[in-house]
């Protein structure tokens, strides 16, 4: 006698919990927003970016990069951000909804420079929040999650132990289809990112808005 076992569903994770590494593309506007640096020692721009990201339920690690491949031909950027956090539940049905309540930790590099000039940003970032986060299932194989924190701390230079202080708001919203291709999951995301840097002597006063658009192998 012979049987024959039906094939194993992939087991969809339970709400919210999964990780995702994708790559996104970010439209940054980077603006001056103090009153002491000359035309040539600014380094605002507008363009795109391209950003790498891994989030994991309870660490998020993006690497973001614009220059010449990206349209940015005379402003090299980079960006590398780490964030740990932990989300404290307000309401948890497990296969429905999930509300809850983030508190986390974000450090961050950020780096611009105009070539032929003498404007260079480089700071380097250490802040904390908290906000809201939900998570939902729409369907079988569809969850959407929704996230808001707005972060506050201090910013400083290379070298520097304390420089100014950096108000931070950011967003996500997902979507997670799941066995989308065979067993393979995937996501599209978009994040909005807001900062203000408040620096000692305003030559590098900057507030930084951008909107990323991300496709992601889920996990």
């Amino acid at each position: 006698m012979f049987s024959v076992d039906e094939p194993q569903q992939q087991q969809i994770r339970p709400l919210g919990f999964y990780s995702v590494l994708g790559v996104s593309l970010e439209l940054g506007d980077f603006s001056y927003t103090g009153s002491e640096a000359s035309d040539d020692q600014r380094a605002d721009f507008s363009g795109s970016i391209v950003r790498f990201r891994f989030e994991n339920p309870g660490l998020d690690l993006t690497i973001g990069f614009g220059g010449s491949l990206t349209g940015m031909e005379n402003t090299p950027y980079a960006n590398v951000t780490g964030r740990l956090y932990n989300d404290l539940n307000l309401i948890r049905q497990p296969d429905s909804f999930r509300l809850a309540v983030p508190v986390q930790i974000t450090t961050d590099l950020k780096s611009v420079r105009k070539n032929n000039s003498n404007a260079e940003f480089q700071q380097s970032s250490f802040v904390f929040g908290t906000g809201l986060a939900s998570a939902m299932r729409l369907g079988d194989k569809v969850d959407f999650t929704l996230r808001g924190t707005p972060n506050y701390g201090f910013s400083f230079a290379q070298g520097s132990i304390f420089g100014g202080s950096l108000f931070r708001f950011d967003g996500r919203a997902r979507f997670i289809f799941y066995q989308l291709i065979g067993n393979d999951s995937f996501s599209l995301s978009y994040h909005f990112d807001y900062r203000s840097y408040d620096i000692e002597g305003s030559l590098n006063d900057y507030d930084y808005i951008s909107h990323s658009f991300t496709l992601g192998y889920a996990f």
